[in-house]
C-alpha cells in the first residue's frame, strides 16, 4: 500500500517506512499483540444530523399522506405561491444570518 501527499509533488512512502513525529513519536510503542481501542469522534454537525434522524425516527418516520398531499398539490399548479416562496426565503436567508 502507497500514501501519496496531498500535493503532486509530494513524496510517496509505503506504510511500513512511516515515522511518527511530534508528541506521539516520544512514546514507547504498544507491545506486540497489544490491542487499542478504536475511536470515532464526531463533529458537532454530524451529532446533530444524527439527533434529527433519531427524532424522525421515534416520531414515526415520513409523513407519507403529507407528501403525497404536496405531490398532488404541485401536480396540479397550485403548490407555489408567493407567500409560500417568500417563506422559504426567510428560511434560507436566516440561516445564512
Amino acid at each position: 500500500m502507497q500514501i501519496n501527499g496531498l500535493q503532486q509533488f509530494g513524496s510517496v512512502q509505503s506504510v511500513g517506512a512511516l515515522q511518527r513525529t511530534g508528541p506521539a513519536a516520544s512514546q514507547s510503542a504498544a507491545p506486540v499483540g497489544a490491542q487499542s481501542a478504536d475511536q470515532l469522534d464526531l463533529s458537532a454537525e454530524a451529532q446533530a444530523i444524527g439527533q434529527e434522524s433519531a427524532t424522525v425516527l421515534q416520531f414515526g418516520g415520513i409523513r407519507w399522506e403529507r407528501v403525497d398531499a404536496i405531490r398532488q398539490s404541485i401536480a396540479a399548479g397550485n403548490y407555489e405561491s408567493p407567500e409560500k416562496l417568500s417563506a422559504a426565503l426567510d428560511k434560507v436567508l436566516d440561516a445564512f444570518a
